[in-house]
């Protein structure tokens, strides 16, 4: 799914072509260092830790707990509004904005469920204040800008310093663009000291237990990530007549713009996993309140009521000897796992080019129960209902109002051999088989689907099959599943392969261009811990995905993010800390370059850059060819020949 800024998956797509579209397609290691082995002993540098790891749900000494909020209420991560239920919350709403109702206000009635005497840290805290079709003034930078710094939820943030940042264009889907204006570099923006009072509460206001956590405790607040932002989007235009094209350029079919103010604040990816809160063993209501430090008398406020582990209904399933969901019910623990069952190939060892693979999922807490029957998943209505086992399905409303990178868009990709896996380069025709071909994976749930009559019901099948292209090439090929689930405070995202052979029993494995995430990204920072929650032994899978820049470009938004992170203390002009082969670095594109070097070469190839992908050429296209092959960039430090 889309992953944010410069086109990701945060883009505010135009509703009538992203429904077509996506209906459509229903460190530097020594030479002896194997960036693939993952069986490495625990505290090995690069792999993380294995006999104690945070986000390993029940098996750890702490679970994740995500903190939602959104125009005043706490919400849950399907975007549900949270009660406080019989609270006496003077500060809290009695009524929100319904994001999955068109942004109706109702009476919030989700509640927000925690285990007493079970240990949490907080994984992830985002706060939002957004307005929709309020800034409509094309030319108006000022006015949006204002909003925020006098009239919304963080107008009382410091906001000396503010500029206006980064003015970018995204083509969201073929001849559809939008514009996104960042406002940067305020105060609040830069501090890194400031800290966040987590306390909770019990239905009389007693404070039972409380935790400090610092701003620098955790590792993720980029915008490219769906993170912290202020930002003026404007959605559904066609593209920009020149440079600095002042007045709105209008879709052929006469589409109205739709324009989004917001504030986001969000932190993700607590890295000190001591730092617990221990719930209070009570029953009923309860609350936690979070008070950032840069806004003391304005609290967040998250009702919750206190569910005992003994109380939990038996809604999950206990597995057969195959792995497979029996009909004998039991209660859910937390965590998300993900396994396939594969068919046996006909000759026993290995498909064959134009064989079909059939293939069972089954998605499991951490305990090895079933979260569904052995051959349904839930419908649409029980995931916005709460009765889904905490599995999720794609919510565009999460994705295109909560800006959110990585929500709840579960489904698969089947793709390989693994050795011909390559970023795309300007062209849907890729060197590798992908199913589907375009970078969403095949949904469990179609998005859009549930507004069908009887939709919302539908409950999708834990069967699938794939059908192998008659030229399919031999080696190794992956069924990536991509799962989310919510479950007493736990929201976990993980993405994760299963492999078969075709054409050989040999095993083939990635092309090794890239790599050395570990060095940075270990313990509790793993890639298995962060974002879409992939183990770093699969990094160069996520460009299977990452195809266009409406789903966020992987060249583009990995430079973006590791560019514009506080974190990441390297030499960002040294390719060799992630780039293995001096090939991979040689495909600058416009996209490429331009995730550090905004303008690098002004509004010279200014036409190029709005070319769909699909139209040879175009900004994915290879600028080293004509310029930088026999001269590449002096400042920047290449892999050697």
């Amino acid at each position: 799914m889309r992953a944010l800024p410069p086109g990701s998956r945060v883009t505010r797509a135009p509703m009538k072509s992203l429904f077509k579209r996506l209906l459509l397609s229903v460190l530097v290691c020594s030479a002896g260092c194997d960036v693939f082995n993952i069986g490495d002993a625990e505290g090995t540098r690069g792999r993380g830790a294995r006999a104690f790891d945070p986000y390993s749900s029940s098996a750890s000494g702490a679970i994740s707990l995500s903190l939602l909020y959104f125009n005043g209420c706490a919400i849950l991560p399907s975007g549900e509004p949270v009660s406080a239920g019989s609270l006496d919350l003077p500060d809290y709403p009695a009524t929100c904005e319904a994001m999955n109702r068109m942004g109706q206000q109702v009476p919030p009635s989700a509640r927000f469920e925690v285990t007493p005497g079970v240990s949490y840290f907080i994984r992830e805290f985002t706060a939002v204040d957004a307005v929709t079709d309020v800034h409509t003034d094309f030319k108006n930078q000022h006015a949006p800008s204002f909003w925020m710094r006098k009239e919304s939820r963080f107008k009382d943030l410091d906001w000396s310093g503010v500029t206006v940042g980064r003015d970018e264009w995204t083509n969201d889907f073929d001849s559809t663009f939008q514009r996104e204006t960042y406002y940067e570099n305020a105060a609040w923006m830069r501090s890194l000291d400031d800290t966040f009072l987590i306390e909770v509460l019990d239905a009389d206001g007693a404070v039972r237990t409380s935790m400090t956590y610092s701003r620098r405790d955790f590792m993720g607040e980029s915008a490219t990530t769906g993170r912290t932002r202020a930002s003026w989007l404007v959605a559904d235009l066609a593209r920009p007549r020149f440079p600095g094209d002042p007045e709105v350029s209008l879709l052929p079919d006469g589409t109205e713009p739709t324009y989004k103010t917001m504030v986001k604040a969000s932190f993700s990816g607590a890295t000190n996993p001591f730092k617990t809160l221990t719930m209070p063993q009570l029953s009923g209501e309860g609350l936690i309140r979070v008070t950032w430090s840069l806004l003391p008398l304005k609290p967040f406020l998250f009702p919750i009521v206190f569910t005992p582990e003994a109380e939990r209904p038996a809604t999950c399933y206990r597995l057969d000897e195959s792995g497979l969901a029996t009909d004998e019910q039991v209660p859910c623990g937390f965590g998300l796992t993900q396994a396939v069952r594969v068919n046996r190939p006909a000759n026993g060892s290995y498909f064959m080019p134009g064989d079909s693979v059939d293939f069972m999922v089954s998605l499991r807490d951490g305990d090895g129960n079933g979260l569904h029957p052995r051959n349904r998943m839930p419908s649409y209505n029980e995931y916005m209902g709460e009765s889904s086992n905490g599995l999720a399905y794609f919510n565009e409303e999460m994705l295109l109002t909560y800006r959110e990178a990585s929500s709840s868009e579960s489904g698969f990709k089947v793709v390989g051999p693994l050795q011909d896996l390559q970023v795309s380069r300007g062209s849907y025709t890729l060197p590798y088989f992908s199913f589907p071909l375009f970078s969403e994976p095949h949904f469990y749930l179609p998005p859009g689907s549930h507004q069908l009559a009887g939709g919302g019901d539908a409950q999708p099948p834990t069967h699938y099959t794939v059908t192998l292209p008659p030229n399919a090439k031999a080696g190794t090929y992956a069924i990536i599943l991509k799962g989310h689930r919510t479950f007493m405070g736990e929201r976990l995202n993980r993405l994760d392969p299963f492999f078969f052979q075709v054409g050989q029993a040999q095993p083939t494995t990635y092309p090794g261009r890239v790599g050395n995430c570990q060095v940075c990204h270990n313990g509790v920072n793993s890639l298995s811990n962060v974002h879409h929650g992939m183990s770093v032994d699969h990094v160069e899978a996520c460009k299977t995905c990452h195809i266009e820049e409406g789903y966020g470009y992987l060249p583009d938004v990995i430079h973006r993010i590791h560019n514009s992170s506080r974190k990441y203390n390297q030499n960002k002009g040294d390719c060799t800390m992630c780039h293995l082969t001096r090939e991979s670095t040689l495909w600058p594109s416009l996209m490429n370059c331009n995730g550090c070097h905004v303008a690098s070469h002004g509004t010279e190839y200014f036409d190029l850059r709005f070319e769909p992908m699909q139209n040879t050429p175009n900004g994915y296209g290879n600028c080293a060819e004509s310029c930088h092959v026999a001269t590449p960039p002096a400042e920047h430090i290449l892999p050697p020949r």
